[in-house]
Protein backbone atom coordinates (compact mmCIF):
# COMPACT_ATOMS: atom_id res chain seq x y z
CA UNK A 1 0.00 0.00 0.00
CA UNK A 2 1.73 3.69 -1.10
CA UNK A 3 0.58 4.94 2.22
CA UNK A 4 2.97 2.73 4.00
CA UNK A 5 5.72 3.24 1.73
CA UNK A 6 5.19 6.96 1.90
CA UNK A 7 5.74 6.61 6.11
CA UNK A 8 8.44 4.46 5.69
CA UNK A 9 10.23 6.66 3.39
CA UNK A 10 9.35 9.54 5.52
CA UNK A 11 10.77 7.76 8.71
CA UNK A 12 14.10 7.15 6.77
CA UNK A 13 14.02 10.81 5.79
CA UNK A 14 14.18 11.48 9.35
CA UNK A 15 16.91 8.90 9.88
CA UNK A 16 18.94 10.68 7.37
CA UNK A 17 18.69 14.25 8.33
CA UNK A 18 19.60 12.91 12.14
CA UNK A 19 22.78 11.80 10.87
CA UNK A 20 23.36 14.70 8.96
CA UNK A 21 22.45 16.47 12.37
CA UNK A 22 24.48 14.13 14.01
CA UNK A 23 28.07 14.96 11.90
CA UNK A 24 26.80 18.74 12.10
CA UNK A 25 27.33 18.33 15.51
CA UNK A 26 30.71 16.78 15.72
CA UNK A 27 31.93 19.54 13.60
CA UNK A 28 30.91 22.06 15.30
CA UNK A 29 32.35 20.67 18.64
CA UNK A 30 35.85 20.51 16.81
CA UNK A 31 36.23 23.16 15.31
CA UNK A 32 38.76 23.93 17.50
CA UNK A 33 40.82 20.09 17.41
CA UNK A 34 43.70 20.79 15.58
CA UNK A 35 44.02 18.17 12.02
CA UNK A 36 40.12 17.30 12.36
CA UNK A 37 38.75 16.68 9.23
CA UNK A 38 34.81 17.79 8.49
CA UNK A 39 32.39 15.37 8.13
CA UNK A 40 29.43 15.62 5.41
CA UNK A 41 26.30 13.07 5.24
CA UNK A 42 25.57 12.51 1.31
CA UNK A 43 22.31 11.23 0.28
CA UNK A 44 21.15 8.81 -2.27
CA UNK A 45 18.02 7.91 -3.64
CA UNK A 46 16.69 4.02 -2.15
CA UNK A 47 14.68 2.03 -4.46
CA UNK A 48 13.06 -1.08 -2.70
CA UNK A 49 10.62 -2.05 -5.79
CA UNK A 50 10.32 -1.30 -9.47
CA UNK A 51 7.30 0.91 -10.12
CA UNK A 52 4.58 1.10 -12.98
CA UNK A 53 2.76 3.64 -14.37
CA UNK A 54 -0.62 3.27 -12.22
CA UNK A 55 1.44 3.41 -8.55
CA UNK A 56 4.04 4.41 -6.80
CA UNK A 57 5.64 3.04 -4.05
CA UNK A 58 7.89 5.23 -1.73
CA UNK A 59 11.58 3.98 -1.05
CA UNK A 60 12.98 6.38 0.88
CA UNK A 61 16.74 7.36 1.09
CA UNK A 62 19.97 6.55 2.66
CA UNK A 63 22.42 8.30 4.27
CA UNK A 64 26.17 8.11 3.65
CA UNK A 65 29.04 9.56 6.06
CA UNK A 66 32.38 10.99 4.20
CA UNK A 67 35.34 13.03 5.86
CA UNK A 68 36.88 15.60 3.56
CA UNK A 69 40.25 14.13 4.44
CA UNK A 70 41.89 16.27 1.26
CA UNK A 71 40.74 19.46 2.66
CA UNK A 72 43.52 20.80 4.31
CA UNK A 73 42.99 23.33 7.28
CA UNK A 74 44.93 26.56 7.88
CA UNK A 75 48.36 26.39 9.72
CA UNK A 76 48.77 28.77 12.48
CA UNK A 77 52.75 28.66 14.24
CA UNK A 78 53.22 27.96 17.58
CA UNK A 79 56.01 28.29 20.30
CA UNK A 80 56.73 24.77 20.20
CA UNK A 81 59.28 23.19 18.30
CA UNK A 82 58.45 20.23 18.79
CA UNK A 83 54.78 20.97 16.67
CA UNK A 84 54.56 20.09 12.92
CA UNK A 85 52.25 20.56 9.85
CA UNK A 86 51.52 19.32 6.74
CA UNK A 87 50.95 21.69 3.82
CA UNK A 88 49.58 19.89 0.84
CA UNK A 89 48.87 15.67 0.91
CA UNK A 90 49.88 13.25 3.56
CA UNK A 91 49.70 12.50 6.64
CA UNK A 92 51.97 11.62 10.28
CA UNK A 93 52.67 8.37 11.55
CA UNK A 94 51.86 7.17 14.79
CA UNK A 95 51.58 4.61 17.36
CA UNK A 96 49.68 4.03 20.06
CA UNK A 97 52.56 2.78 22.18
CA UNK A 98 56.33 3.93 22.48
CA UNK A 99 58.08 0.60 22.64
CA UNK A 100 57.81 -2.96 20.81
CA UNK A 101 55.26 -3.31 18.06
CA UNK A 102 52.64 -0.60 18.28
CA UNK A 103 49.15 -0.68 16.12
CA UNK A 104 50.24 2.27 13.78
CA UNK A 105 47.36 5.02 12.58
CA UNK A 106 48.13 7.89 10.37
CA UNK A 107 47.26 11.72 11.35
CA UNK A 108 47.34 14.97 10.91
CA UNK A 109 47.48 16.42 14.36
CA UNK A 110 50.73 17.74 14.95
CA UNK A 111 50.72 19.04 18.90
CA UNK A 112 53.72 16.64 19.77
CA UNK A 113 55.47 16.99 23.08
CA UNK A 114 57.70 14.79 25.07
CA UNK A 115 56.52 12.40 27.30
CA UNK A 116 58.67 11.54 30.42
CA UNK A 117 61.05 9.51 28.51
CA UNK A 118 61.66 11.88 26.24
CA UNK A 119 59.17 10.11 23.87
CA UNK A 120 57.15 12.28 21.43
CA UNK A 121 53.28 12.05 21.68
CA UNK A 122 50.47 13.99 20.71
CA UNK A 123 47.18 15.02 22.57
CA UNK A 124 45.42 12.08 21.62
CA UNK A 125 48.35 9.83 23.58
CA UNK A 126 49.50 8.81 20.04
CA UNK A 127 53.36 8.34 19.48
CA UNK A 128 55.55 9.95 16.31
CA UNK A 129 57.27 7.48 14.10
CA UNK A 130 60.20 8.14 12.69
CA UNK A 131 63.57 7.00 10.77
CA UNK A 132 66.52 7.26 12.84
CA UNK A 133 69.26 8.77 11.18
CA UNK A 134 72.72 7.46 11.07
CA UNK A 135 76.07 9.61 12.99
CA UNK A 136 76.17 11.69 10.38
CA UNK A 137 72.78 12.18 9.69
CA UNK A 138 72.16 10.37 7.01
CA UNK A 139 69.43 7.43 5.93
CA UNK A 140 69.89 4.23 5.04
CA UNK A 141 67.93 1.79 3.10
CA UNK A 142 64.62 1.49 4.78
CA UNK A 143 61.31 0.07 3.30
CA UNK A 144 59.04 2.90 2.04
CA UNK A 145 55.70 0.87 1.47
CA UNK A 146 55.36 -0.86 5.16
CA UNK A 147 56.22 0.31 8.75
CA UNK A 148 58.42 -2.27 10.03
CA UNK A 149 61.57 0.22 9.89
CA UNK A 150 60.04 3.34 11.81
CA UNK A 151 60.67 3.91 15.56
CA UNK A 152 59.20 5.82 18.41
CA UNK A 153 61.06 9.84 17.92
CA UNK A 154 62.67 10.11 21.28
CA UNK A 155 64.35 13.52 22.13
CA UNK A 156 65.18 13.34 25.44
CA UNK A 157 68.64 12.16 27.21
CA UNK A 158 70.26 13.81 24.04
CA UNK A 159 73.76 13.71 24.10
CA UNK A 160 76.73 15.15 21.90
CA UNK A 161 80.28 14.77 22.37
CA UNK A 162 81.37 17.18 19.85
CA UNK A 163 82.02 16.38 15.83
CA UNK A 164 86.06 16.08 15.14
CA UNK A 165 87.66 17.95 12.49
CA UNK A 166 87.67 15.88 8.85
CA UNK A 167 89.15 18.78 6.54
CA UNK A 168 91.07 22.46 6.91
CA UNK A 169 91.75 24.80 4.28
CA UNK A 170 94.10 27.96 4.19
CA UNK A 171 93.91 30.69 1.78
CA UNK A 172 95.43 34.00 2.08
CA UNK A 173 98.15 36.13 1.00
CA UNK A 174 102.11 35.74 1.64
CA UNK A 175 104.08 39.41 0.81
CA UNK A 176 106.19 39.22 -2.24
CA UNK A 177 107.76 42.12 -0.87
CA UNK A 178 109.23 40.40 2.30
CA UNK A 179 113.04 39.33 2.72
CA UNK A 180 114.72 35.83 3.35
CA UNK A 181 114.06 34.98 6.68
CA UNK A 182 110.72 36.64 6.92
CA UNK A 183 108.41 34.53 9.35
CA UNK A 184 104.86 34.25 9.47
CA UNK A 185 103.23 31.79 12.42
CA UNK A 186 99.64 31.02 12.00
CA UNK A 187 97.78 28.90 14.76
CA UNK A 188 94.63 27.59 14.81
CA UNK A 189 92.40 24.93 16.60
CA UNK A 190 90.86 21.24 15.19
CA UNK A 191 88.44 19.11 17.35
CA UNK A 192 89.39 15.82 17.88
CA UNK A 193 86.50 12.59 18.10
CA UNK A 194 85.25 14.32 21.69
CA UNK A 195 85.01 17.46 20.50
CA UNK A 196 87.93 18.52 22.61
CA UNK A 197 89.89 21.67 21.02
CA UNK A 198 93.45 21.04 19.81
CA UNK A 199 96.13 23.07 18.30
CA UNK A 200 97.89 22.73 15.01
CA UNK A 201 100.76 25.72 13.94
CA UNK A 202 102.24 26.68 10.41
CA UNK A 203 104.94 28.19 10.23
CA UNK A 204 105.86 30.00 6.58
CA UNK A 205 109.49 31.34 5.90
CA UNK A 206 111.06 32.87 3.11
CA UNK A 207 114.07 31.05 1.61
CA UNK A 208 114.21 33.16 -2.14
CA UNK A 209 112.91 36.21 -2.37
CA UNK A 210 110.74 36.86 -5.62
CA UNK A 211 112.68 39.10 -8.57
CA UNK A 212 110.45 39.34 -11.54
CA UNK A 213 113.51 41.57 -13.30
CA UNK A 214 116.19 39.16 -12.30
CA UNK A 215 117.92 38.56 -15.66
CA UNK A 216 118.31 36.64 -18.10
CA UNK A 217 115.84 34.35 -15.69
CA UNK A 218 113.29 35.82 -13.26
CA UNK A 219 113.48 34.16 -9.78
CA UNK A 220 110.48 32.90 -8.54
CA UNK A 221 109.51 33.32 -4.71
CA UNK A 222 110.17 30.55 -2.37
CA UNK A 223 108.38 29.75 0.86
CA UNK A 224 108.46 26.61 3.43
CA UNK A 225 106.17 25.43 5.66
CA UNK A 226 105.92 23.10 8.35
CA UNK A 227 103.24 22.10 9.97
CA UNK A 228 103.49 20.94 14.08
CA UNK A 229 100.36 19.09 15.58
CA UNK A 230 99.95 17.94 19.09
CA UNK A 231 102.36 15.51 20.34
CA UNK A 232 99.64 12.13 20.02
CA UNK A 233 99.88 13.35 16.11
CA UNK A 234 101.86 13.10 13.38
CA UNK A 235 101.58 14.82 10.12
CA UNK A 236 102.28 13.59 6.49
CA UNK A 237 104.75 14.88 4.78
CA UNK A 238 106.63 15.23 7.54
CA UNK A 239 109.34 18.82 7.72
CA UNK A 240 109.44 22.06 5.96
CA UNK A 241 107.78 21.68 2.87
CA UNK A 242 108.67 24.14 -0.34
CA UNK A 243 106.40 26.13 -2.16
CA UNK A 244 107.68 27.98 -5.47
CA UNK A 245 105.07 31.13 -6.54
CA UNK A 246 105.57 32.28 -10.30
CA UNK A 247 106.81 35.87 -10.14
CA UNK A 248 105.73 36.45 -14.02
CA UNK A 249 103.73 35.62 -16.23
CA UNK A 250 99.92 34.41 -16.65
CA UNK A 251 100.34 32.43 -12.71
CA UNK A 252 102.03 35.48 -11.38
CA UNK A 253 101.44 35.43 -7.60
CA UNK A 254 100.23 31.68 -7.78
CA UNK A 255 101.56 28.40 -6.21
CA UNK A 256 103.12 26.28 -8.65
CA UNK A 257 104.91 23.04 -9.12
CA UNK A 258 108.07 22.71 -11.03
CA UNK A 259 106.52 23.30 -14.64
CA UNK A 260 105.48 26.16 -13.91
CA UNK A 261 101.95 24.77 -14.05
CA UNK A 262 99.68 25.93 -11.37
CA UNK A 263 99.46 23.49 -8.30
CA UNK A 264 96.39 22.18 -7.86
CA UNK A 265 96.29 20.70 -4.49
CA UNK A 266 98.94 20.28 -2.04
CA UNK A 267 97.15 18.51 1.65
CA UNK A 268 99.03 17.48 4.67
CA UNK A 269 96.98 14.82 6.35
CA UNK A 270 97.14 14.98 10.26
CA UNK A 271 96.21 12.09 11.85
CA UNK A 272 96.62 10.44 15.67
CA UNK A 273 96.32 7.38 17.18
CA UNK A 274 94.36 6.16 20.17
CA UNK A 275 94.49 7.72 23.50
CA UNK A 276 92.37 7.79 26.94
CA UNK A 277 90.86 11.07 25.97
CA UNK A 278 90.47 10.39 22.03
CA UNK A 279 89.57 6.30 21.99
CA UNK A 280 88.67 6.91 18.36
CA UNK A 281 91.61 7.51 15.87
CA UNK A 282 91.44 11.22 14.02
CA UNK A 283 92.59 12.29 10.66
CA UNK A 284 92.21 15.29 8.56
CA UNK A 285 93.10 16.94 5.51
CA UNK A 286 95.05 20.43 5.93
CA UNK A 287 94.90 21.92 2.01
CA UNK A 288 97.11 24.91 1.63
CA UNK A 289 97.33 24.94 -2.24
CA UNK A 290 94.87 28.42 -2.63
CA UNK A 291 97.59 30.72 -0.87
CA UNK A 292 98.78 33.44 -2.78
CA UNK A 293 101.82 36.13 -3.04
CA UNK A 294 101.06 39.38 -3.69
CA UNK A 295 102.27 42.92 -2.30
CA UNK A 296 100.32 43.24 0.39
CA UNK A 297 100.03 41.68 3.97
CA UNK A 298 100.12 38.45 5.45
CA UNK A 299 96.46 37.80 6.05
CA UNK A 300 95.36 34.06 6.28
CA UNK A 301 91.90 32.79 6.57
CA UNK A 302 91.71 29.10 7.89
CA UNK A 303 88.21 27.74 7.10
CA UNK A 304 87.69 24.09 8.79
CA UNK A 305 84.35 21.79 10.02
CA UNK A 306 84.14 19.73 13.37
CA UNK A 307 82.49 21.57 16.67
CA UNK A 308 83.47 21.16 20.54
CA UNK A 309 81.08 19.32 22.68
CA UNK A 310 78.11 21.23 23.56
CA UNK A 311 74.86 20.54 24.56
CA UNK A 312 71.59 20.37 23.25
CA UNK A 313 69.83 23.58 22.91
CA UNK A 314 66.42 22.96 21.52
CA UNK A 315 65.05 20.98 18.65
CA UNK A 316 63.97 22.03 14.41
CA UNK A 317 61.95 20.27 11.60
CA UNK A 318 63.04 21.53 8.21
CA UNK A 319 60.70 21.41 5.41
CA UNK A 320 61.58 17.54 4.95
CA UNK A 321 60.98 16.47 8.51
CA UNK A 322 63.84 16.09 8.98
CA UNK A 323 64.25 16.24 13.18
CA UNK A 324 67.68 17.90 13.86
CA UNK A 325 69.12 18.74 17.16
CA UNK A 326 70.65 22.19 18.20
CA UNK A 327 73.94 22.72 20.17
CA UNK A 328 75.26 25.84 21.89
CA UNK A 329 78.07 25.64 20.28
CA UNK A 330 76.59 26.58 16.99
CA UNK A 331 76.35 22.96 15.77
CA UNK A 332 72.98 20.56 14.37
CA UNK A 333 73.02 17.22 14.09
CA UNK A 334 70.47 15.31 12.05
CA UNK A 335 68.44 12.95 14.43
CA UNK A 336 65.41 11.18 12.71
CA UNK A 337 63.42 11.52 9.45
CA UNK A 338 59.74 12.09 10.25
CA UNK A 339 58.03 10.44 6.96
CA UNK A 340 55.12 11.67 5.21
CA UNK A 341 52.78 9.25 4.45
CA UNK A 342 50.25 9.11 1.35
CA UNK A 343 47.63 6.86 0.13
CA UNK A 344 46.16 6.41 -3.19
CA UNK A 345 42.70 7.04 -2.03
CA UNK A 346 42.75 8.99 1.51
CA UNK A 347 38.93 8.81 1.60
CA UNK A 348 39.64 4.65 1.86
CA UNK A 349 41.09 5.47 5.13
CA UNK A 350 39.00 4.48 8.03
CA UNK A 351 38.55 7.12 10.89
CA UNK A 352 39.49 6.04 14.50
CA UNK A 353 39.31 8.19 17.74
CA UNK A 354 41.60 10.63 18.52
CA UNK A 355 42.20 12.10 14.73
CA UNK A 356 43.73 9.35 13.53
CA UNK A 357 43.07 7.24 10.26
CA UNK A 358 44.10 3.62 9.56
CA UNK A 359 44.83 1.52 6.15
CA UNK A 360 41.12 0.17 4.75
CA UNK A 361 40.12 -1.85 1.85
CA UNK A 362 39.56 0.99 -0.20
CA UNK A 363 42.62 3.15 1.00
CA UNK A 364 44.79 1.89 -1.45
CA UNK A 365 49.11 1.58 -1.50
CA UNK A 366 50.65 3.08 1.47
CA UNK A 367 54.49 5.22 0.27
CA UNK A 368 56.05 7.02 2.89
CA UNK A 369 58.51 9.65 1.85
CA UNK A 370 60.53 12.76 2.90
CA UNK A 371 58.75 16.00 2.76
CA UNK A 372 58.31 18.41 -0.12
CA UNK A 373 59.08 15.47 -2.49
CA UNK A 374 56.69 13.60 -4.96
CA UNK A 375 53.54 13.63 -3.67
CA UNK A 376 54.40 14.37 -0.30
CA UNK A 377 53.63 17.55 1.16
CA UNK A 378 56.03 19.86 2.92
CA UNK A 379 56.31 19.88 6.57
CA UNK A 380 55.92 22.96 8.43
CA UNK A 381 57.65 22.86 12.01
CA UNK A 382 56.56 25.20 15.13
CA UNK A 383 52.88 25.12 13.03
CA UNK A 384 49.61 23.34 13.80
CA UNK A 385 46.50 22.48 10.80
CA UNK A 386 43.16 23.86 12.29
CA UNK A 387 40.22 22.27 11.80
CA UNK A 388 38.59 22.03 8.19
CA UNK A 389 35.15 23.51 10.00
CA UNK A 390 33.95 26.33 8.86
CA UNK A 391 31.09 27.26 11.48
CA UNK A 392 29.10 29.70 9.05
CA UNK A 393 28.71 26.98 6.73
CA UNK A 394 27.74 23.87 9.91
CA UNK A 395 25.06 26.76 10.98
CA UNK A 396 23.94 26.99 7.63
CA UNK A 397 23.61 23.54 7.51
CA UNK A 398 22.08 23.29 10.72
CA UNK A 399 19.23 25.61 9.76
CA UNK A 400 18.84 23.00 6.34
CA UNK A 401 18.66 19.87 8.66
CA UNK A 402 16.20 21.30 10.76
CA UNK A 403 13.86 22.38 7.76
CA UNK A 404 13.92 18.71 6.46
CA UNK A 405 13.93 16.65 9.54
CA UNK A 406 10.35 18.93 10.72
CA UNK A 407 9.12 18.36 6.65
CA UNK A 408 10.19 14.58 7.24
CA UNK A 409 8.16 14.24 10.79
CA UNK A 410 4.92 16.11 9.22
CA UNK A 411 5.08 13.97 6.24
CA UNK A 412 5.01 10.86 8.61
CA UNK A 413 2.33 12.53 10.58
CA UNK A 414 0.11 13.41 7.83
CA UNK A 415 0.47 9.57 6.39
CA UNK A 416 -0.71 8.20 9.85
CA UNK A 417 -3.65 10.50 9.66
CA UNK A 418 -4.48 9.12 6.35
CA UNK A 419 -3.89 5.50 7.28
CA UNK A 420 -6.37 6.20 10.37
CA UNK A 421 -8.95 7.83 8.34
CA UNK A 422 -8.99 4.49 5.91
CA UNK A 423 -8.88 2.11 9.23
CA UNK A 424 -12.53 4.12 10.07
CA UNK A 425 -13.76 3.55 6.90
CA UNK A 426 -14.25 -0.22 7.35
CA UNK A 427 -16.48 0.73 11.15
Amino acid sequence: MSLYSAMRSGISGMSAQSARLAAISDNISNSQTAGYKRATVDFSTLVTSPGDRTTYSASGVQSNVHYQVEQDGTLLGTSSTTDMAISGSGFFVVGNSATGTPDYALTRAGSFLPDDSGFLRNTSGQYLQGWKLDANGGLGTVNTTRFDDLETINVGNLAYGGSRTTQMGLTGNLPAQATVGTNFATTTTFYDSLGNAQDIKLDWTMTTAPDPAAAPTPIDGVWELTVTAPGAYTVTPAGAQTFTFASVGPYAGMMVDGTGTPLGSMPFTVTSGTSATSPTPDSFTLNVSNITQLRGDYVPQITADGAKAGRVTSVNIDETGKLWALYDNGARQGLYQVPVANVTNPDGLVTQAGNTYTLGRDSGTLTLSAGNSGKAGTVVGSALEQSNVDIATELVSLIETQRAYSSNATLVRTTDELVEETTRLKR
